[in-house]
């Protein structure tokens, strides 16, 4: 209840926060905004996935191997993303986003790996630990000037992970997305123009859930914890017509653990990318 009247309250001041900056005519008005991305990265994390007899709590259980992303063979990942946002007025945004994002590779662990509750002998192991990300934002252009701007968003993302491991002629995956709960995100980006088709564009935005309920059960209640941690830096080029290309960095990191008597689920994410997006306003 504290996180979300603090979420409010943020976002009341959000809205009643005037544009400032030097004087000028603001732009025309746009209203469509789309852009696509690309990403690929070179990830490091860690995933873990226990079962209990629902009965006994954790007494006799198994906790799971603790199974690195690079044990598992998972060295690049690929990132696609696709936006669209809505202009309302040329300060004011709706902005939709989804991003799918693939950890895909192979291993050969020398010793038996325990997951979900099952045993995976020593031999070749495939893991498909790919997610989904789904994001609305309302943003805001706070500061504008004749070289710069500085948009801040307020917003939810929600995140399917159904991670899975497969080998022997059988798989087990552990569905996380059914203990899911939307998160809130805050951000900002800044542009600066550095010639007139050029600009310097950083983004950083984040959010969480501490250790809460979530109003699921699965022997017994269902906590989750939470975390997200975005960053981004680019170069952009832009034409006339309103369409803009962008080569950067982007970094993102990724924290979810649920747990109840009878699950006790880890998954952390820390991924550095390069990118392009493409951007096009009419």
């Amino acid at each position: 209840m504290t996180n979300g009247c603090t979420f409010l309250v943020v976002l009341s001041a959000i809205l009643m926060i005037p544009v400032y900056g030097c004087a000028q005519t603001p732009p025309a008005l746009d209203r469509w905004e789309f852009s696509l991305d690309n990403r690929v990265g070179a990830p490091v994390g860690r995933l873990q996935v226990g079962e209990f007899p629902p009965a006994n709590g954790s007494a006799g259980g198994a906790p799971g191997t603790h199974l690195r992303l690079s044990g598992l063979g998972i060295h690049v990942s690929e990132t696609v993303e696709a936006s669209a946002a809505f202009h309302l007025t040329p300060d004011d945004a709706i902005r939709a986003s989804a991003l799918y994002e693939f950890l895909r590779g192979n291993g050969t662990p020398r010793e038996s790996v325990v997951y979900n509750g099952e045993e995976f002998k020593p031999g070749p192991l495939h893991a498909n630990a790919d997610f989904s990300r789904f994001s609305l934002a309302y943003e805001r252009v706070l500061w504008r000037s004749p070289v710069d701007e500085l948009v801040g968003g307020l917003g939810i993302t929600y995140v399917y992970f159904n991670p899975t491991l497969s080998g022997h002629g059988h798989s087990n995956s552990e569905d996380f997305y059914l203990q899911e709960l939307p998160v809130p995100i805050a951000g900002l980006r800044w542009s600066r123009v550095l010639g007139e088709h050029w600009l310097l564009r950083l983004g950083a935005s984040g959010g969480g859930l501490p250790r809460v309920d979530s109003l699921r059960q699965e022997g017994g209640t269902v906590y989750l914890q939470q975390s997200h941690a975005d960053g981004d830096a680019g170069l952009v080029y832009r034409w006339r017509g309103g369409a803009e290309l962008e080569l950067g960095y982007h970094f993102t990191y990724f924290f979810q653990h649920e747990k109840s008597h009878e699950d006790d689920n880890v998954f952390e994410l820390i991924d550095n990318a390069v990118r392009a997006r493409l951007s096009v306003r009419f």
